[in-house]
């Protein structure tokens, strides 16, 4: 249904990731995605999901933290733990998972719109 080349075509900084690790991340990523929730945004989120992951699994370590702060001319650094126990942290270490939050954010905030207005 989703093709890695669809990904990369979507994506074009993961051009020259190999297509197998993309299917492996498409296919887990929508373990965790209900397609019926998501209706027309469930491509994009899925997406999301999977760009955040390559992204991590290439350019971070799960385990990483984040600079919150910066001591005068490097002396001292404080590092936030982004663990996947706050899903919330655990996103926002790549812009792609920044973007999956408002996107999830929307989907969530137009279905209590949508209850709201239909009680009158």
């Amino acid at each position: 249904m989703f093709e890695a080349s669809d990904f990369k075509a979507r994506y074009k900084e993961f051009k020259d990731s190999e297509d197998l690790d993309i299917t492996v991340q498409i296919e887990e990523c929508k373990t965790l995605l209900n397609a019926q929730k998501y209706g027309a945004k469930y491509k994009q989120a899925l997406f999301l999901l999977v760009a955040h992951e390559l992204y991590l699994s290439v350019n971070l370590s799960h385990e990483a933290g984040v600079v919150v702060s910066r001591g005068i001319e490097g002396g001292s650094v404080s590092l936030m733990n982004l663990s996947k126990n706050n899903k919330e942290l655990y996103y926002s270490k790549t812009a792609y998972g920044s973007k999956f939050l408002v996107l999830k954010g929307s989907i969530r905030v137009a279905g209590i719109v949508l209850c709201e207005s239909m009680q009158g």
